[in-house]
């Protein structure tokens, strides 16, 4: 019995004071609501059989006159008021409507108060208002919120965005600043299209005669040209693309030629990715105005965002030929052309998108500096990329480019000093930048310094067998034999099948003329690498060397069976000569034989050694 009491009490609270959970009020909005209550109405919006169509909110502006949402009004066959007592408030008609604003005014009997209009210039971002209206229940709270955005519908007006949180019953409201003057209306024209029509335009609506509810030409407000379009333009505002396409293709299908419609519906398609929709759009805005140089510069991107790289050139011209501000349009064009591979085209549009002095050139510095490149101009490419890199110093994408066309140019020094700079930029990728390094000294012969770079790698990642095996291979390019065999020992030591630093072993012993220590390298990669030519022909001639001449018979037989012309018949004619010393002239003559048709000079040579 006690539980049942509990939930007896809970529903009186629901049932008794529901306004509690729908308005959370600060003592200033309590305040407000308490001083401007009065000249505020709840507003049912009636149908033929008196039914309700809509409810609403309406405010006085002055002695008998109201002003609310005319969207409320467009559907009423009659309407009533109440105001914040519950006591009826007579409405007599229309006495003006604005349709391009969605306001109303209407005729009201009685005494009820108006509010004080203030100026509307002074909502600015951030501003604290407060509005007050009329909840589900016809009761009449107040809700604080701040101006979050002006949205600008035209040149000359505005429309406000604020965070209030409002049912919708509030579509009619005045809203407020800390002084209870009146600085708007709120407007909804759907559940999330919601905003403030400012009091100074509300002001601009002049009282006309009275007209009965019965006599009015009622309509589906948001079905008729202007409903739609102010609909489709706070929709677009508001990033609340599916409703602005929603408007704005009805006002197109009302108003085929209203070119302000077509350009804004393409606006939308452009912001939803529906790049043909909206390049058919921006098209038609041209058929309607040849010189309408925005409609050409979006028709412009568009068609490079369809990949339409080709068509993209001369609506961007274009449009850069009508408006000279439009500076970004050479940067589009030269990206038109660098994706068409026409590199030099590119950089005549990129050069003079940076003659026109942008505010941030970085991205045409950069994308000519990619052009020069492809047009193996690496000095012009540097210059272009360094510029790029004075705009963006620590950008890892230009320092690269930059680094790698000084490379290209034989600029070695400054390609040195950027791949450091990316280093430091990059701490996790250091080793990448030290190895673009190490190989661009070693394209250039430049050895010590690959050297130098190889060894600042170890340090970064000491167990790299990989990286090891490339120190080995500077010092003996470099000719340093006994630190290059040291340090492929040092690659074998973390992986003893490693071929390759077994074969570079061998062959520098061979250099070396430590023919012995060469064979036993050269068996240990075979060990590995059996059918390797090079390991066969080696044994083979450091054999030959040793002057064990039948020792190296096999070795170079095997050579030849694994690769007949190896070296241009240098197998072939080593093996000869060791049948020679083993005075097998029959032997060798065969193989003379078979030398002529493959290499008739050296086969030349060897038949002045037959016998």
């Amino acid at each position: 019995m006690r539980g049942n009491k509990i939930r007896w009490l809970i529903l009186f609270i629901l049932i008794f004071f529901p306004s509690a959970l729908i308005f959370s009020q600060t003592e200033q909005t309590q305040e407000i609501l308490e001083k401007n209550q009065r000249g505020v109405v709840h507003l049912t919006v009636l149908g033929d059989e008196k039914e309700t169509v809509a409810e609403g909110s309406g405010f006085v502006v002055e002695q008998g006159v109201m002003a609310t949402s005319y969207l409320l009004v467009s559907q009423a066959k009659s309407m009533a008021g109440k105001n914040f007592k519950g006591k009826k408030v007579k409405i007599e008609g229309i006495l003006a409507v604005d349709k391009n604003l969605n306001l109303a005014l209407l005729k009201i009997k009685g005494k009820t108060p108006a509010l004080s209009m203030g100026n509307s210039d002074e909502l600015n971002m951030g501003k604290k208002v407060y509005a007050v209206g009329s909840n589900e229940l016809g009761e009449i709270g107040a809700s604080e919120g701040t101006v979050k955005n002006i949205l600008e519908i035209e040149i000359t007006k505005r429309f406000i965005e604020t965070s209030l949180s409002v049912p919708l019953n509030f579509n009619g409201a005045p809203l407020m600043d800390v002084n209870g003057k009146v600085l708007g209306m709120v407007v909804f024209l759907e559940r999330t299209l919601k905003f403030i029509l400012p009091s100074n335009l509300m002001k601009t609506v002049q009282k006309k005669s009275l007209v009965k509810f019965k006599d009015y030409q009622h309509e589906d407000y948001l079905a008729t040209f202007e409903g739609a379009f102010l609909a489709g333009k706070v929709a677009s505002l508001l990033d609340e693309t599916g409703k602005a396409q929603k408007y704005l293709e009805k006002v197109v299908k009302l108003s085929p030629m209203n070119i302000e419609s077509i350009s804004l519906l393409a606006s939308v398609y452009n912001r939803q990715r529906n790049y043909r929709e909206a390049a058919t759009a921006y098209q038609k805005v041209i058929e309607l105005d040849n010189n309408r140089d925005d409609a050409y510069y979006q028709l412009g991107i568009v068609n490079l965002r369809l990949g339409k790289y080709r068509d993209s050139i001369a609506p961007l011209q274009k449009a850069v030929e009508l408006n000279p501000d439009l500076k970004d349009a050479y940067f589009y064009v030269g990206n038109a052309y660098k994706e068409l591979k026409e590199p030099a085209k590119a950089v005549e549009a990129y050069e003079n998108y940076l003659n026109l002095k942008p505010e941030d050139p970085w991205e045409g510095y950069l994308r000519l500096g990619l052009s020069r490149i492809e047009l193996k101009q690496f000095e012009e490419a540097s210059t272009a990329l360094n510029e790029a890199a004075k705009e963006k110093p620590q950008d890892i994408k230009t320092n690269y480019h930059l680094a790698q066309a000084y490379d290209q140019a034989n600029q070695y020094e400054k390609a040195e000093e950027t791949y450091k700079l990316l280093a430091k930029l990059s701490p996790e990728e250091a080793d990448k930048y030290y190895k673009a390094i190490l190989f661009m000294h070693d394209k250039a012969g430049n050895h010590e310094k690959a050297i130098e770079a190889a060894r600042s790698i170890i340090e970064l990642k000491p167990d790299s067998m990989g990286d090891i095996y490339n120190l080995g291979l500077m010092y003996q390019k470099l000719k340093k034999y006994d630190e290059a065999i040291k340090t492929f020992n040092e690659v074998l030591a973390i992986n003893p099948a490693d071929q390759y630093s077994h074969s570079n072993i061998g062959y520098i012993y061979y250099i070396q003329k430590k023919y012995s220590k060469s064979i036993a390298a050269f068996k240990k990669f075979l060990e590995l690498s059996p059918d390797n030519a090079d390991g066969w022909f080696y044994i083979g001639i450091c054999n030959m060397q040793l002057k064990k001449y039948e020792s190296a018979i096999k070795p170079l037989q095997k050579t030849l069976e694994l690769r007949f012309d190896y070296s241009n018949g240098n197998a072939i004619y080593n093996l000869a000569i060791c049948y020679l010393n083993l005075h097998d002239n029959y032997s060798a003559k065969e193989l003379y034989n078979k030398l002529t048709p493959l290499n008739p000079q050296l086969a030349q040579k060897l038949k002045q050694h037959l016998r």
